[in-house]
């Protein structure tokens, strides 16, 4: 260590005197830079002095020399104050009439014979040009400055120099605080190329100005516009801009860099502090900005010139200019491509011409029947040119930004095409033009796509994996599988791996050994894990053999069977839940038969009854396998009278069985206390609507003493008996028809009696409002008519007859009762 310091301690000379050394060229660089500028004005003023006052380029020379002395003022600014007056001013006089009157009369006094006035040739006055344009000092300072920093300018060599020119040169007027120099791009955009001050961390920032109308220079180069701008609440809101950049002051100037016709580019210029109010101030500052674009496009034109390039032609080394660079690219494309020309009308953008076109494009506007020399964008697409392409392609020249566009159609019979073409669009904007690629979607195209939407409706994705290749090359439905719609490029095998339940690993592995080694066909299903967790997948695949009969490759699917399984489970727990409810409700269906027989009287039973004789019959929906609540009943009374009763209750199976049984005893009951039929359905009413009220029924009770023959009947929500005389003609019983039971508790049934005769029939049937319907239209009138067509004493027959007379389907049930009065 002792060692060690002297060595860092003599180390430390060399490294100062190498920094000493280059800060001595940095000034010395910096020194010659400013001659080379100043060197320029110094010549012209020495020049205005010879031209004008006929002295040598020494003595005038010699004249700035001594007049900077004497002044006291630095040599470069007194031969700007002499230049400076050649300034663009549309109302400056003759550049004699404008020398400094000190300095006319000290190059006067330095003549060897000046002459003498003559009486006839008094001295000459003041002309009148000089006596109307007086000029103020601030006017002067302000030529002698243009003057000066135009060949400044005009010496700089790179952008950065101009910028630095602009910043930093002594100024009769406030310095800019910042500087920004920026060339206009082909689509629109800004590059900064150019920086003094704190604009170079903008350009540092942003290597590309985006055509943000929120920024004063973007909007002044593409109105072609000169902004003076105060950093007031009104620009602030006009250029919300401003207030986020560095390079904002108290007033920024933003301009376009105009040469010849052609806007090159912008500058920006800012002051920390407002500017001294003046039309001449702004007048000779925006002056500035001709020597600016000019300088701006002649080092373009230097870097065009430099990056010229040799082609192989007939002479070697012949020389092509960048401009050449376009079609060659345009050529080299392997889709269409075109750059198009706007075509305007009174200021309206109307159609575009294509400028260039590459070959396949050239064969699809000759294909259209379009001369590919006079080619237009809406002779070549004129319905999808002008609905689609046109409005974009305007748009894209407003704000530069790309298009891209997808799944156009071009229609034969509106777009001239040879067939139905799907065409994608990308366009760019060059300068003033539109530069376009587009692609025609071929069978194969379309396929593809057709493919993946099959793919992703299926939840299908598949994969090709070389046994050569480290990785499979799958499909995008089989990444988005995987990645869940996440922007991926592939799925590793590794990943394909941990992608499967542990418990189902070593089946899958097993298959896939089977697969590779022994060429066998490939199906297995796994459970997924990881990225796919939750999820069933089913993967199938087929080996692909070389000529030795090796197995190259595997392709195959992998499908998400998720839902698929949930819906045969699904559908599984349904069968189970249908098997048992059929057994439940065979079970039900017994019971019900069971309660049914029991409920109905026997035919001996019904044979018993003194004076009448009576059949009746119920038949169920045999076909859908249900009992209906359908009953009838006939008792014989301690008098000698007998009760019948027709009943049928809604709903089916056990349930209605069950509350039929309860109406008919029900009925017995109220019949012992000898209640007439309308009060027996007035209290099997009021005991239903309290019991029973998620059950209606309608029922008729009549009540026949054979030995008057007379019948009290009433009904609810049935329809009225039907008569039949010995001789077989038939009438309807009149009398009211109550609601069915169980729908108003409150509701009071009515009597009816009539007298029969001897060998009258009587009949008593149900059906529903169904049936009742059916009998209005028609069917009660048939029923009506039976003994005209069959025999009153077959019941079967009759039975039968009112089946097919009130159209009653194979699902729905039946009831009736015939009364034979003997």
């Amino acid at each position: 260590m002792v060692d060690k310091a002297p060595a860092e301690g003599g180390s430390a000379e060399p490294a100062e005197a190498l920094a000493a050394l280059v800060a001595k060229l940095r000034a010395e660089l910096t020194g010659v830079r400013t001659a080379m500028r100043n060197r320029a004005v110094i010549e012209q003023a020495k020049g205005v002095l010879v031209e004008r006052l006929g002295i040598t380029p020494d003595q005038g020379f010699d004249q700035l020399v001594r007049l900077s002395q004497r002044t006291n003022i630095k040599l470069i600014e007194v031969a700007a104050a002499i230049v400076g007056t050649t300034s663009p001013d549309p109302n400056a006089p003759d550049v004699v009439n404008l020398i400094d009157d000190e300095l006319r009369q000290h190059v006067a006094r330095r003549r060897e014979r000046p002459p003498a006035p003559s009486p006839a040739s008094p001295a000459p006055a003041a002309s009148p040009a000089r006596r109307r344009t007086s000029r103020t000092p601030e006017v002067e300072a302000l030529q002698s400055q243009h003057q000066l920093l135009s060949a400044r300018i005009a010496a700089a060599r790179s952008y950065d120099e101009i910028s630095e020119v602009l910043g930093t040169a002594p100024t009769a007027r406030p310095a800019p605080s910042t500087v920004l120099l920026t060339l206009l791009d082909p689509d629109g955009a800004q590059r900064g190329v150019g920086a003094h001050g704190v604009a170079g961390e903008v350009r540092s920032r942003w290597s590309r100005i985006p055509p943000d109308p929120a920024l004063p220079l973007v909007v002044a180069v593409r109105d072609a516009e000169t902004l003076w701008l105060s950093a007031d609440d009104e620009v602030t809101r006009r250029f919300p801009v401003i207030g986020q950049l560095p390079f904002n002051g108290a007033t920024i100037l933003a301009s376009p860099l105009v040469s010849g016709e052609r806007i090159i580019g912008g500058i920006l210029l800012t002051w920390a502090e407002a500017l001294p109010d003046g039309e001449e101030l702004r007048r000779y500052v925006t002056a500035l900005l001709e020597p600016v674009a000019r300088q701006v496009d002649t080092l373009i034109g230097d870097e065009i010139a430099s990056a010229w390039f040799h082609v192989e032609g007939e002479e070697s080394g012949q020389a092509a200019p960048a401009q050449v660079w376009l079609p060659t690219v345009v050529d080299a494309l392997h889709d269409p491509a075109a750059l198009l020309s706007p075509v305007t009308e009174d200021g309206q953008l109307v159609d575009f011409r294509v400028e260039y076109a590459n070959g396949l494009a050239r064969q699809i506007f000759a294909g259209a029947r379009v001369d590919p020399d006079e080619a237009t964008l809406l002779a070549a697409y004129p319905a999808l040119g002008s609905a689609t392409l046109l409005p974009e392609f305007a748009r894209l020249l407003q704000d530069g930004q790309p298009r891209r566009l997808e799944g156009l159609r071009a229609d034969p019979r509106t777009d001239g095409v040879p067939g139905p073409q799907t065409l994608s669009v990308h366009a760019v904007r060059l300068w003033d033009r539109v530069f376009a690629v587009w692609r025609v979607a071929t069978e194969a195209d379309l396929m593809y796509d057709q493919l993946l939407q099959a793919e992703r409706i299926a939840g299908i994705g598949s994969f090709c994996w070389e046994l050569r290749d480290p990785e499979p090359r799958c499909s995008p439905e089989l990444i988005r599988l995987f990645h869940g719609g996440r922007d991926a490029a592939r799925v590793p095998v590794e990943e394909l791996t941990a992608s499967v339940h542990p418990d189902d690993l070593l089946a899958v592995q097993d298959a896939v050994r089977r697969t590779i080694v022994e060429g066998r066909h490939l199906l297995a299903e796994a459970r997924g894990a990881g990225r796919v967790n939750g999820r069933r997948l089913r993967l199938t695949a087929e080996p692909i053999f070389d000529d030795t009969g090796t197995v190259s490759a595997v392709r195959g699917t992998v499908q998400d069977v998720t839902e698929e399984r949930a819906i045969e489970a699904r559908l599984r727990r349904a069968e189970e839940a249908l098997a048992a409810q059929r057994h439940r409700l065979a079970d039900e269906r017994r019971a019900a038969e069971a309660l049914q027989r029991a409920l109905l009287p026997t035919d001996p039973e019904l044979g018993h009854l003194d004076g009448v004789e009576i059949c009746g019959r119920c038949r169920s929906p045999e076909r859908v396998g249900t009992i209906d609540g359908d009953w009838y009943d006939a008792t014989a009374l301690p008098d000698g009278s007998t009760v019948l009763v027709l009943g049928d209750v809604d709903e089916q199976g056990l349930s209605s069985m069950t509350t039929a049984a309860r109406l008919r005893y029900a009925v017995r009951a109220y019949a012992m206390l000898d209640m007439s039929p309308g009060d027996i359905l007035t209290a099997v009413n009021g005991m239903l609507c309290a019991m029973e009220v998620e059950h209606t029924a309608c029922l008729v009770v009549a009540r026949l003493s054979p030995e008057t023959r007379e019948l009290r009947w009433a009904a609810a929500g049935q329809v009225a008996p039907i008569r039949y005389t010995a001789t077989g003609q038939g009438s309807v019983l009149s009398g009211p028809l109550g609601l069915p039971l169980g729908e108003v508790a409150e509701m009071r049934y009515t009597d009816t009696t009539v007298t029969l005769e001897q060998g009258d029939r009587m009949l008593l049937y149900t059906g529903g409002q169904a049936r009742v319907d059916r009998r209005r239209s028609g069917g009660l009138d048939l029923v009506r008519r039976a003994g005209e067509h069959v025999d009153l004493s077959d019941f079967d027959a009759v039975m039968t007859h009112l089946i097919g007379a009130l159209k009653v389907a194979d699902d729905e049930d039946v009831c009736a009762m015939l009364i034979h009065v003997r």
